[in-house]
């Protein structure tokens, strides 16, 4: 795959234990985080850096990477997601990763999105199986369960289109592989929750069925942990605590059109070409074609409600009057230095357990 070489870097970089990392933890009660806001920058795309998006981290936490650029990201308007947070004691990692494109036709033609890849996935669970092993050699596949709760956003997305000679269906899906593998001698599981957008364009000209499939997926999000740390109610807090800023959202938006016109006349021109011998399975491509890149700035725009799942609360010191925190705890305080604490532990009191002042936050009407 033309990105492969960078998922696996973030991959192999979120596995590794860094001892320059490693510090002491504060003592919190049980079901209880400390965060803080932290950014994910894209530092190249535009002239000059830009926040891409906001999450709350666990305090002391370390991150690596943003968005970044490339030739090789060719088959996703060339960017991509590709970034990672590692705990002070460098047993717990989370990534998110970039998306990816592919396509496949039961015909032989080539991809016709400039730098896809080809493959026979027609499921989500097809393609995570396929990037487990690209992402971490030797990990076994421990199972697959559907994600519901990150496909439900996207209903309005599943449809079925009747055209002549056949129909283009189009339809969501999520899910998340569960993996465990050996990392310096250590047992390490975790998982990789993804979104995907599918499409399939089935006709019949006279010469038999025709299927063209394309997918894509949003950028993933991976975590990993010793089983014995592991916590998957935590990892999910973070998760859905990401949330794109609006001005790299409505700059990335803008790259996309531009990159869609320009797909778009190529394929017209094509179009135009392949007509002289096929009129009908010229436009049958052409309007698969659009339908794909119409969706590339859809999935950069809700790409943040993807991971949805929060709980909007009062806070007169934050942006907007107000910050969106996990919806897993059930008492949200900010702390005299900006950071957050998330706790289920009703008798919390920050002075007592952190030695700093804070005010319990009013979920918002």
């Amino acid at each position: 795959m033309a990105n492969g070489c960078t998922c696996r870097a973030v991959f192999v970089m979120l596995m590794t234990v860094s001892a320059a990392v490693a510090r002491a933890a504060v003592e919190l009660p049980a079901g209880t985080i400390h965060v803080e806001r932290a950014a994910i920058m894209d530092m190249s795309g535009f002239e000059q850096p830009m926040v891409a998006a906001t999450l709350f981290l666990p305090s002391g936490w370390q991150t690596q990477g943003g968005v970044v650029w490339g030739a090789q990201f060719m088959c996703t308007n060339g960017y991509a997601f590709s970034w990672s947070a590692t705990s002070p004691d460098g047993q717990t990692t989370i990534a998110v990763l970039p998306g990816e494109a592919w396509s496949w036709n039961n015909y032989g033609a080539a991809p016709s999105n400039p730098g896809c890849q080809s493959a026979p996935y027609t499921s989500l669970e097809q393609y995570l199986a396929g990037l487990v092993p690209r992402l971490r050699a030797g990990a076994r596949i421990t199972g697959f369960r559907p994600r519901p709760d990150l496909a439900q956003q996207f209903a309005h997305l599943n449809r079925v289109d009747a055209m002549p000679m056949g129909e283009l269906r189009a339809w969501i899906e999520a899910g998340q592989i569960d993996v465990e593998f050996i990392d310096n001698g250590r047992n390490v599981i975790g998982y990789i929750a993804a979104t995907a957008q599918m499409s399939l364009m089935r006709t019949n000209a006279g010469m038999g069925v025709m299927d063209a499939f394309n997918g894509a997926t949003f950028p993933a999000f991976a975590a990993t942990a010793p089983p014995e740390q592991f916590n998957e109610r935590f990892v999910e807090a973070i998760r859905r605590s990401i949330k794109v800023a609006p001005q790299w959202e409505a700059r990335i938006a803008g790259h996309n059109r531009v990159i869609a016109a320009d797909a778009m006349r190529e394929t017209q021109k094509r179009g135009r070409i392949m007509a002289e011998a096929n009129a009908e399975i010229a436009r049958i491509r052409e309007e698969a074609w659009s339908a794909y890149q119409e969706s590339s700035d859809r999935r950069a725009r809700e790409f943040g409600e993807v991971i949805r799942g929060v709980e909007t609360y009062q806070d007169p010191n934050a942006p907007g009057g107000q910050a969106e925190l996990s919806n897993l705890y059930d008492n949200a305080w900010r702390l005299s230095d900006g950071s957050y604490v998330l706790t289920n532990d009703a008798s919390f009191e920050p002075y007592r357990d952190l030695g700093k002042e804070g005010t319990r936050l009013e979920a918002a009407p």
